[in-house]
């Protein structure tokens, strides 16, 4: 592959990611309060299905506005999660890494948003804003060992910080 495509794929992920974490920073909070009867709801039902429910009202706009901007995330944003890793952090404090192959209209893949959601398995709570990093691995069966052997501020493996 060319330095100038890689270049553009690297430049294009990180700004992405970027653009993404402002748009958690600003309406994770919101969204969260705006939704709590409902959270609550589902929590008491199902646990931790409720963060699911979070995360597609946190998510959709997000994704709406990547659709306009011909990009697709595939899985949809956050991600599946089938496809989801949770290993770190106390029970109060949890971890889950999610992650979703960002594609241009043509289907070429620009590289992969890494979500982190941060989870209280002790009660209905989200101790911090979820966090996103771009790596520029792409193929499914290398970003799970991406994702779990590497810390998000590494830059081994292509982290795009």
């Amino acid at each position: 592959m060319s330095m100038l495509i890689e270049t553009f794929k690297s430049t294009t992920m990180k700004m992405l990611a970027t653009y993404c974490q402002q748009y958690l920073n600003a309406n994770w909070e919101n969204v969260w309060k705006q939704h709590l009867p409902e959270t609550e709801r589902i929590f008491a039902r199902n646990g931790d299905s409720a963060y699911g429910f979070f995360c597609i009202k946190l998510f959709h706009p997000l994704v709406a506005e990547l659709a306009g901007a011909g990009l697709t995330p595939r899985p949809v944003l956050p991600g599946s999660f089938v496809q989801s890793d949770e290993r770190w952090g106390p029970p109060d404090d949890r971890e889950r890494r999610f992650w979703s192959v960002i594609c241009q209209t043509d289907g070429r893949e620009l590289g992969t948003l890494v979500t982190r959601i941060f989870h209280d398995h002790t009660r209905l709570r989200i101790p911090r804003p979820p966090q996103i990093y771009s790596i520029s691995v792409t193929d499914h069966t290398d970003i799970p060992d991406v994702i779990i052997q590497s810390e998000p501020n590494e830059r081994k493996y292509g982290f795009y910080a």
